[in-house]
């Protein structure tokens, strides 16, 4: 038999939703028996899910394929299995893990759920970085997949997260949880169902298809849990239905501990090709490591050379600061950048590289002029 072909592009698709939204009288009464009890774990997990089958996700637009009802229905006992072994695993060895990535979950979630609900996904799907990145922005595996939702570079590329030598947008946690999205879509279309669209998000479309063919001639079922795909593959399904099912009713699974996170807030400002954060740190008075974290595209801290002025996130609540802070000016101001000066710059080329005023420039900074200027680190320029 011919060798399976193995492709490291990453895909995803949605099908995880189909668990679970947990019911109160639901998966919390259940749950809690199956957890606290002894009983067969076959059993108790069809209990589980039967007690939810009338349960539908929240967005759709693939009808009965998404229901619990359907999903309890096609799972064999084997896949019941292996989803309860995760969660065992997750309730003892690999506790502080899922702990951890829930407890930072909650600063991206409201973003990554109006994402994934705008594209009629499945919301459940946004729990797909617990088994990624643990929604680590900056998080690089050993194949050098990166960011929460962990693309490869050829992969980022095609869905719009280029990487530079300064840049990787793929750590971007809004920019890249769009292009999950996108690729959860559009492998949905691909394969039908969420089972395969998920395994190929694991190890690529075409690993998925090999299984499936190399069934189809031997005539073998060719749904997911009958598939010989990797190892990793044939985890990663029942893996993230175990993280789901936990982070939906947390409580019941006795994950009484979790410390969640404020949602993620930050301003936007304007700075200069070629800022760098730990300079802008310490004029602003800020956190390095906080500036670095609500920017973590910037690799090496530095903001992209160029003609242009880049936006960067600043802590909330910081951008009608800056312009007292750094210029003494009291007003309020609609547009400006935040320029480093250089031993180059004059008032009248700045104000002509951004489209200024030079008088504007002067007044604003209380300068008296280019000698004045060039005693400064940072200006303000009103655009």
């Amino acid at each position: 038999m011919a060798a399976r072909p193995v492709d490291k592009g990453r895909e995803l698709n949605p099908w995880p939703g189909i668990l679970i939204r947990l019911l109160p009288w639901g998966l919390g009464a259940a749950a809690l028996v199956w957890v606290a009890t002894g009983i067969s774990a076959n059993v108790q997990q069809h209990r589980v899910l039967g007690e939810l089958a009338q349960e539908r996700l929240e967005s759709s637009e693939s009808g009965d394929d998404f229901s619990l009802s359907s999903l309890h229905k096609r799972t064999p006992p084997e896949g019941i299995h292996r989803i309860q072994k995760y969660i065992e695993l997750f309730q003892n060895g690999q506790r502080r893990r899922l702990i951890d990535g829930l407890g930072r979950s909650t600063r991206y979630m409201e973003g990554f759920r109006k994402i994934f609900r705008d594209k009629s996904l499945p919301v459940e799907l946004t729990y797909l970085p617990l088994i990624e990145s643990g929604y680590v922005a900056t998080a690089v595996s050993p194949a050098q997949a990166a960011g929460i939702w962990q693309f490869i570079e050829d992969t980022g590329r095609r869905y719009n997260l280029e990487r530079t030598p300064w840049s990787d947008q793929r750590m971007d946690p809004m920019a890249s949880a769009r292009a999950a999205a996108s690729l959860l879509g559009h492998l949905y279309k691909r394969f039908g169902n969420w089972e395969h669209a998920l395994a190929a998000y694991n190890s690529g479309a075409r690993t998925v298809e090999w299984a499936i063919k190399v069934n189809k001639k031997a005539g073998k079922p060719t749904h997911f849990w009958a598939l010989d795909l990797p190892e990793e593959t044939q985890n990663y399904v029942p893996n993230f239905l175990a993280v789901v099912l936990i982070a939906k009713n947390p409580d019941a699974f006795g994950f009484t501990e979790i410390q969640y996170q404020p949602r993620l807030a930050y301003d936007l400002i304007k700075v200069s090709p070629g800022t760098y954060l730990h300079e802008l740190a310490t004029r602003l008075d800020i956190s390095q490591n906080k500036l670095w974290e609500l920017n973590p595209t910037l690799v090496l801290g530095q903001v992209p050379p160029g003609e242009t002025p880049q936006s960067i996130r600043i802590p909330d609540g910081l951008r009608d600061l800056i312009p007292a802070k750094v210029a003494e000016y009291k007003g309020r101001l609609k547009d400006w950048v935040l320029h480093r000066v250089s031993r180059d710059d004059t008032v009248d080329t700045l104000a002509s590289r951004f489209r200024s005023k030079s008088e504007r420039i002067l007044q604003l900074n209380r300068l008296d002029g280019d000698e004045d200027l060039i005693q400064r680190e940072f200006v303000i320029i009103p655009l």
